[in-house]
């Protein structure tokens, strides 16, 4: 992918879908597996740092649920998550072109997210890998599944910049309270919510707004987001309905909630 992909996207290949997703593969049962969640909590609540983002996924994944099958149904019922099922762009690709982002103007969400991701040593495809590994269950999906799994995946750091929230443990948690509804990996929100307020990682007043922002921005599993790299940030969080962050938290509990760069032009 060079600049050229990401400033005049062409319409990427239609992929075959069924007329109706009833027509896709029924969906296997995911019930918790309690061993390994409580294995994975234990790590967490260790903080060992080198470990803490896998035992993150694996919570996640051992506490199953049908998320992603929910927004599989959700975005079958509008016309963009259709048009997204059909052409199944590859946003994980989009955000990995380290050298097609970094020609993108200064002001650009794409410059902004290659910004973030070089400070905190993030691999959009790297990540995919990873996670596959862990997957309960990812090698067992059909393609449309397999690409939503992957986009879910990967769209949680481009929303770290949409949002404003730096990968600190402050700002992972407003994060997550910006994600939950959204109903993005939804058994496991409220959990990790629930142990970043009781540990204060994040102020009960910052919780909520955090919410709030989530509950006001548009569902964004369904939005191109490969098109809006190329666009200056705060244009595109306005077309999505997302507050600038320091309007929604005017007093924070932790500054280091907010990824300092953009924090600094508001």
């Amino acid at each position: 992918m060079n600049i050229s992909t990401l400033t005049q996207r062409e319409k990427p290949e239609r992929h075959e879908l069924p007329a109706s997703l009833e027509a896709l593969p029924s969906p296997a049962p995911r019930p918790i597996q309690w061993k390994r969640l409580r294995e994975n909590l234990a790590i967490l609540r260790g903080g060992d740092t080198t470990k803490i983002l896998d035992a993150a996924y694996s919570v996640g994944d051992s506490i199953g649920g049908m998320s992603d099958e929910r927004h599989l149904r959700r975005m079958g019922r509008s016309k963009t998550g259709r048009e997204l099922l059909a052409t199944r762009p590859s946003l994980a690709e989009a955000l990995s072109d380290h050298s097609a982002l970094a020609a993108l103007p200064d002001e650009s969400l794409g410059h902004h997210f290659l910004s973030f991701s070089v400070r905190h040593g993030i691999d959009s495809m790297a990540l995919l890998e990873s996670q596959h590994a862990m997957s309960r269950d990812y090698l067992k999906l059909d393609p449309v599944r397999q690409w939503l799994s992957d986009r879910l995946t990967v769209m949680h750091d481009l929303w770290h910049v949409l949002a404003g929230y730096d990968a600190t443990p402050s700002g992972e948690s407003a994060l997550m309270c910006f994600s939950l509804p959204q109903r993005v990996n939804d058994r496991a929100l409220p959990i990790f919510i629930l142990t970043s307020a009781v540990t204060g990682q994040i102020g009960i007043r910052d919780a909520v707004r955090g919410i709030r922002r989530g509950m006001r921005t548009k569902y964004l599993p369904e939005k191109p987001l490969e098109e809006f790299l190329p666009q200056p940030l705060d244009p595109v969080r306005r077309a999505l309905g997302i507050t600038p962050p320091r309007v929604s938290h005017v007093q924070m509990k932790h500054p280091d909630m907010l990824i300092p760069d953009i924090a600094a032009r508001q």
